[in-house]
C-alpha cells in the first residue's frame, strides 16, 4: 500500500494505535463502587417520589479524551507522519562556490548583479544543505554532484550560480543542470589545484613491463607512491588509489570491496567481467574497457599484458598513465571542484544535461515530529491539571425502607 508509505515514514508502528483501548478499559474498571451510609430515619420524606440516579457509563469524559489523545500522539511519534508542501521557484537566490569568501561574493553581487542587490535576495552556499552565506562555508564540497542534486529542487530552478573560473570539469557522471540557471564566474587564480599523485599498489606477479614503466614514472614524477601487496593482504581504498591485480580469477571479495569503496582496479583479460557490468571502450584502439563499480571503477585490458605485443611500445608509460588517470574517478573527485563556469556555459549541451520542469519535484516532504512533541507536552500538562483538580465523585443511590441511603 504505497499511499501509507507516503503518509508515514515508519508505517510498521501503526498497530500501536490499538493501544487506544487501554485508557477506555482503565476508566471503566476504575468506576468507584457506591458507599452505603446510614443515618436517621427519613420516613417523612419517603412519601415523595424518589428518582433513581443512574451512573454514567464513563466518568470524566474530558479526562478520558485527553488520555486518548496522548496515546494517539505517542503512536504518531513512532509512525512519523509526513506532510507534503508545495514549493515554487524563488527569485533572487544566489548559490556561491564555498571557496569564495563571503565578502568577495557580496562585492561581486553589488558590482555585477545590481538588479538583485536592489531587491531582496538570498545568498546560499553551494552545498547539498544550501546553508545561508552568513554561516561558515562548508568544506570539501563536490560541486559537480551537488549541482546535479540541486537541479531537481523547484525552489532553486531560477538561481544564480557563482563559481571560480579555474580548470575544467572532469567526471564520469553527466552534470545535471537547470535550464533556468544563470552562471557567473569569479576570476581567482590563486586557488588553482595542485598536482595530486595517486598511491599505486601491485598485487600478484609483476608483468615484464612493470619495472621499466615505474622507472620512467619515478623520473618524471618524484614522490610517486608504489607498494607491493601480498595475496592475503586486504587493499584499502583510503590508502591506495590504483590497484594492479595479476592474481587468479575470480576476483577476491577484498578486491571487489576495494573498488566499491572508490578505488581503481586494473587487470588484463585473465579476469572475466561480471555479467551485470557495462564496460565501455577507453580509447580508439579498443585495447581497454572500463566500468564503474560502486564508487570506484575497473579498467580491464582486452589483451594479455604478459604478451610482447602489449609492452613493446615506446609510449607505454605515457599511454598507461593517461588511460589509468582517465578512469581514476576517485582521484579526480579531489579536484572536481576546480572547474570553470565559462566551460559549463560554453559546453552546456555536452557537459550538462538540462533537467526538464516535469522532472522536478514541486512538493517537499516535511516531518511533523517537532509539532507533535509540543502538542504532547501540552496535553500532558492539561491532563495532570484536570486530574488533580477533580473532586471525589459522590453518586446518590435509592433510599432503603429502613432509613438508610446509599451514596457513592
Amino acid at each position: 500500500m504505497l499511499w501509507i508509505n507516503n503518509l508515514f515514514q515508519s508505517p510498521q508502528w501503526l498497530w500501536l494505535f490499538t493501544a487506544l483501548i487501554i485508557p477506555i478499559a482503565i476508566h471503566l474498571l476504575r468506576r468507584s463502587n457506591p458507599q452505603q451510609i446510614s443515618f436517621a430515619a427519613l420516613q417523612w420524606v419517603q412519601r415523595y417520589s424518589q428518582s433513581r440516579a443512574r451512573r454514567p457509563i464513563v466518568d470524566n469524559k474530558w479526562l478520558l479524551l485527553l488520555r486518548l489523545l496522548i496515546v494517539a500522539l505517542l503512536a504518531s511519534l513512532l509512525t512519523q507522519p509526513l506532510i507534503k508542501r508545495e514549493i515554487y521557484p524563488q527569485e533572487g537566490v544566489i548559490l556561491v562556490d564555498p571557496r569564495i569568501g563571503a565578502s568577495e561574493a557580496n562585492a561581486f553581487i553589488h558590482n555585477s548583479l545590481p538588479q538583485l542587490a536592489g531587491e531582496g535576495y538570498e545568498v546560499l552556499w553551494l552545498s547539498p544543505e544550501t546553508p545561508s552565506a552568513i554561516s561558515p562555508p562548508p568544506q570539501n564540497v563536490d560541486l559537480w554532484k551537488t549541482l546535479s542534486v540541486l537541479s531537481r529542487r523547484a525552489d532553486l530552478r531560477r538561481a544564480h550560480i557563482l563559481l571560480i573560473n579555474n580548470g575544467a570539469p572532469a567526471s564520469h557522471q553527466a552534470l545535471r543542470v537547470s535550464p533556468h540557471w544563470q552562471w557567473h564566474g569569479l576570476d581567482k587564480t590563486s586557488t588553482a589545484p595542485s598536482q595530486a599523485l595517486p598511491s599505486i599498489a601491485l598485487m600478484g606477479k609483476a608483468p615484464s613491463w612493470w619495472a621499466p614503466v615505474l622507472e620512467d614514472w619515478h623520473s618524471n614524477m618524484p614522490g610517486l607512491s608504489v607498494q607491493t601487496l601480498k595475496r592475503e593482504e586486504t587493499p584499502s581504498a583510503e590508502k591506495t588509489d590504483w590497484l594492479i591485480y595479476t592474481g587468479l580469477a575470480p576476483l577476491p571479495q577484498a578486491v571487489l570491496e576495494f573498488v566499491t569503496d572508490g578505488g581503481l582496479l586494473i587487470t588484463d583479460n585473465s579476469i572475466p567481467p561480471a555479467d551485470n557490468l557495462n564496460f565501455v571502450a577507453v580509447d580508439n584502439s579498443q585495447s581497454a574497457q572500463a566500468t564503474s563499480v560502486g564508487r570506484g571503477s575497473w579498467l580491464r585490458y582486452e589483451t594479455d599484458w604478459y604478451s610482447e605485443a602489449f609492452y613493446r611500445r615506446a609510449d607505454l608509460p605515457e599511454r598507461l598513465w593517461q588511460q589509468w588517470s582517465g578512469q581514476d574517478w576517485d582521484l579526480q573527485h579531489q579536484n572536481r571542484g576546480y572547474w570553470s563556469a565559462n566551460k559549463v556555459v560554453a559546453d552546456i549541451a555536452g557537459a550538462g544535461l538540462p533537467v526538464e520542469d516535469s522532472e522536478v519535484e514541486n512538493r517537499r516532504i516535511e516531518q511533523l515530529q517537532p509539532w507533535l512533541i509540543i502538542a504532547l507536552l501540552l496535553l500532558l500538562i492539561f491532563e495532570r491539571l484536570i486530574a488533580l483538580s477533580q473532586p471525589p465523585a459522590i453518586m446518590a443511590t435509592d433510599s432503603n425502607r429502613d432509613g438508610e441511603a446509599d451514596y457513592g
